[in-house]
């Protein structure tokens, strides 16, 4: 919290690091609904000052992860998709966090029952894998288990 609050000051509440304090802080929140509301505080702050950071789809990301466990699976869509293409964008396609997005775009695709659109983004997923990681890793071979 103190870095949070030092950040700020230094750098205005809208830096990326001041951000990615904040989010820090926001994982230690314990009621998940409060949890939640202050990602989507996060989100529409950095969403708009910060669109070429990772830490903005960090945000979109857990957004989606909190709204699919309370099976919120449309809304938790939409984050995952903002992860997933902010994540293109910022990172690459061939980025770790990018490869989670296509994953968690998997299974929220298999949480609506759209099984052929969940095997889509498991085989991108696994093609890219595959060739980076090699076929023996540990994220390889989660994403052959889903």
């Amino acid at each position: 919290r103190r870095s949070k609050e030092g950040f700020v000051r230094l750098l205005g509440e809208d830096s990326t690091k001041a951000v990615d304090a904040a989010l820090q802080v926001a994982f230690q929140i314990p009621s998940v609904d409060a949890r939640i509301v202050e990602f989507r505080r996060l989100w529409e702050m950095a969403k708009v000052s910060l669109p070429e950071e990772a830490v903005t789809y960090e945000i979109a990301n857990q957004l989606g992860v909190r709204l699919r466990k309370n099976g919120k699976y449309e809304e938790a869509k939409m984050f995952y998709l903002a992860a997933l293409e902010g994540r293109r964008r910022v990172l690459g396609d061939k980025h770790k966090k990018t490869l989670d997005s296509m994953n968690n775009m998997g299974a929220i695709q298999y949480n609506m029952k759209d099984y052929e659109g969940a095997l889509d983004y498991y085989q991108q997923a696994f093609r890219v894998q595959e060739k980076v990681l090699g076929k023996t890793h540990p994220d390889t071979l989660n994403t052959i288990m889903n």
